[in-house]
């Protein structure tokens, strides 16, 4: 509690005077288009009007009992502060006179559970297009809305219960919204009953008064047993993920003292289209395919900076024609052309670098044509950041080593040195051991991956130490290893410290997403892979109207945070494709589009079909503070991953948005963990979102959705229950746990602190 009051403390004046700097807002002069009282742009009004619609759901989802007061507690000046188990803050002003605040409207509930407003002294039910009151409460026996306000043009409110269609709410616009709307809050009383831990809220329109169930905080027993080495402790320690396991934040590009090439100087230069100039950087710096032969510079030391402005690195001047295969069918852009081509990057020491997300972007005016239209994942990706070298075996494991433990023994470590990247290697389909895989269920005849090329392990280390044939890892081992199953050491050809930043990508993804629909639905616009890379990161980026933002494959400790993906839904977000301790977070993805399971609906905030997430034999990744969409659920896509830590974030959690073909089945292995997990469904998504509220993760008597059994900790929100016969642990469900984030607490842990970078994402 008091590290709680602390932090709010903390955080009290500026959010103060953030909101009452937004609120010196005047009319919009039409001729100069500022605001009269104190110039405030309008995207700080526009972020105020936001928080509103965000306080204005969360009164709803209290007054409706789908949401709980985390913990409370009084600052100065008589304020309320309340957490809720959404992380949401709220904040309860002492009651303000009326003609003080009137130029807001204050929106309410009566005793019949319809939605009432105040503006102007004036008090009336709230109505929708067809004049009918609007119900906020599920007790009025009809469907529920959550209104959303915004002014116009002309400075009117209006009001809107889908986001699409709106009505004028108020009959007089806004003139000045005064300084004392500071304090504007929907409610203006909390009394605290500490004996049955619940709190009574006052609203500041209507007479209805909301109780609501105080959870408070305390640290989990899942938290204890870790930090204890206890011998029933079910957690890895995932706290090596990211650039750098986790240590430091990724240099800033231009703070490298690399050359910086600029590129839009290149176009004026040689008279090139956008694509044209980027090739002609990387074939001078040998970091791409020239006259027939592959680039390769690990040593670039270059920023290959795109100042502000718009540049097409794809349209349908960059395909060509091949002849089509037997059995093939090729989709032709208007030309007649069939192929589309990617951009290979092959070089390490690299930065491609913008003037920020909302100032540069990188365009694919069309789509990449795939490689055949029934194949439809098979479009090039537009720009790869790939080493296009294979692992190669080195020496044979002759050890044991436990989950968690350093260190293994081989039969011969010449040529191995302290340093070096290398790959942990198991790739065996005796039937013991895939059995002992699978416990405790046992395998199934469509599961033809696992049954003929075995299982497969790929767990990317660095060597810290060696002595004779004993190697050191800095990373903690996370799948137990059995030397009789011939486990062996690869050889790891990477590139190193590449980075992707201030910058978006800007797709054309179709309005009207289906899943596996089309090869356009699927994949025509994936701007970026990173692919065989280690300590590499992108950061500060927007995707818009893409089908798959970025595979981070075959890769060691990336970061990739600080993300949004915006416009129409598409495929899949960030995944880690067969990589270890990728770190994927702070990523907002709130994509619009039709529903999975009902296409008559269009929702806003829908999400990627597949949220953030993993796939391959992707090892020790964390997906950290994600807000994905609500008609979605975080990507687990089969093939053998294993110890993900989904932290924290918030999103859908509908069933059969993992992906991954049965034969490529279980979805995960072991060591799914799920921390603190907060659950937003869509109420309009159907079908696939868990039956009568029981989401099962191992479906009986079908041969998709397969998990092995999770560790669920302080899952919440939504109401959802897991069949416990199918988890390891399913600890503080409906209520969220202390720790808040598992990855924070083990990186402070280990370090002693929290780093500078991680606090400032927070």
């Amino acid at each position: 509690m008091n590290n709680l009051v602390k932090k709010f403390r903390q955080m009290a004046p500026v959010i103060s005077m953030i909101i009452s700097q937004v609120l010196l807002l005047g009319c919009k002069d039409e001729d100069s288009k500022e605001y009269i009282e104190g110039q405030i742009p309008e995207t700080e009004v526009a972020a105020y009007i936001a928080q509103m619609n965000q306080d204005i759901a969360d009164m709803q989802q209290l007054a409706d009992g789908k949401l709980r007061v985390l913990t409370y507690f009084q600052e100065q000046d008589n304020v309320w502060v309340m957490e809720l188990e959404n992380g949401h803050i709220l904040r309860i002003y002492p009651e303000v006179e009326k003609n003080e605040k009137k130029e807001i409207p204050i929106l309410g509930i009566n005793e019949e559970g319809y939605w009432i407003y105040e503006f102007y002294n004036t008090e009336d039910i709230l109505t929708d297009v067809n004049g009918e009151p609007v119900a906020a409460l599920a007790k009025t026996g009809k469907g529920t809305f959550v209104p959303r306000l915004r002014l116009n043009e002309k400075n009117y409110w209006e009001v809107s219960f889908n986001g699409m269609q709106w009505k004028q709410l108020t009959s007089r616009p806004v003139d000045v919204i005064s300084t004392t709307s500071a304090s504007y809050s929907l409610m203006n009383g909390l009394v605290a009953d500490e004996e049955n831990k619940t709190v009574g809220l006052s609203l500041c329109c209507g007479e209805l008064t909301i109780t609501s169930v105080v959870l408070g905080k305390g640290t989990t027993e899942a938290w204890n047993k870790f930090v204890l080495g206890t011998s029933d402790n079910v957690l890895l320690d995932f706290s090596y993920a990211g650039y750098h396991h986790g240590e430091v934040a990724p240099p800033d590009g231009f703070s490298l003292g690399y050359e910086v090439i600029n590129v839009k100087e290149r176009m004026n230069a040689k008279n090139l289209t956008a694509r044209a100039a980027l090739i002609d950087i990387l074939q001078e710096k040998n970091l791409t395919r020239k006259n027939g032969t592959n680039g390769n510079n690990p040593n670039a030391r270059v920023v290959i900076y795109f100042p502000e402005g718009e540049y097409v690195l794809h349209n349908e001047d960059d395909n060509g024609m091949r002849e089509p295969e037997a059995g093939k069918t090729y989709a032709t852009d208007s030309k007649g052309n069939n192929t589309s081509y990617s951009i290979p990057i092959t070089g390490g020491h690299l930065v491609i670098k913008g003037d920020g997300p909302d100032k540069t972007k990188l365009i694919m005016a069309t789509p990449n044509l795939p490689g055949s239209t029934e194949v439809m994942y098979s479009s090039p990706c537009m720009l790869e950041l790939k080493h296009n070298s294979e692992t190669s075996k080195v020496c044979t494991v002759t050890s044991d080593a436990k989950k968690s433990t350093y260190v293994v023994e081989v039969d011969n470590a010449t040529g191995l040195n302290k340093g070096d990247w290398v790959c942990l290697y198991l790739k065996d389909n005796t039937p013991e051991l895939v059995n002992k895989e699978l416990s405790p269920y046992t395998v199934e005849a469509t599961m033809t991956n696992i049954i003929d090329k075995g299982v497969q392990v790929q767990d990317f280390h660095q060597i810290i130490a060696k002595s004779g044939n004993r190697i050191t890892f800095k990373e903690p081992i996370m799948h137990e290893v059995e030397a009789r199953w011939k486990w062996e050491i690869h050889r790891y050809p990477h590139y190193e410290e590449v980075g992707v930043e201030d910058l978006s990508f800007v797709g054309q993804a179709k309005d009207d997403f289906k899943h596996h629909g089309t090869w356009e639905d699927d994949g025509a616009y994936k701007p970026l892979n990173m692919v065989r890379l280690t300590n590499s990161w992108m950061r500060r980026v927007k995707f818009t109207s893409v089908s798959e933002a970025t595979s981070i494959i075959n890769s060691a400790n990336v970061s990739a945070y600080d993300i949004t993906i915006e416009g129409n839904r598409g495929h899949s977000a960030i995944r880690s494709a067969g990589s270890s301790r990728v770190f994927i977070g702070k990523v907002t993805d709130r994509t619009n589009g039709l529903l999975i399971d009902n296409r008559s609906v269009y929702e806003e905030g829908a999400g990627q079909y597949h949220a953030c997430g993993v796939s391959k034999p992707s090892m020790g990744a964390v997906i950290w503070r994600v807000h994905w969409g609500k008609d979605a659920c975080f990507e687990s896509h089969a093939t053998q991953p294993r110890a993900t830590l989904i932290d924290a974030c918030k999103g859908g959690f509908m069933q059969f948005r993992q992906g991954g073909d049965y034969d490529q089945l279980p979805n995960h292995l072991d060591d799914l963990t799920i921390w603190n997990m907060y659950s937003e469904r869509s109420r309009t998504a159907s079908g696939n979102s868990a039956p009568s509220g029981v989401f099962d993760w191992w479906r009986i008597g079908f041969k998709g959705w397969k998990f092995l059994p999770p560790t669920i900790v302080g899952f919440h929100g939504d109401p959802l229950n897991f069949v416990q016969e199918q988890v390891k642990l399913d600890e503080s469900h409906g209520t969220p746990v202390e720790p808040e984030s598992l990855y924070e607490a083990q990186l402070e842990r280990r370090l002693g602190f929290v780093p500078d970078w991680l606090k400032a994402l927070k």
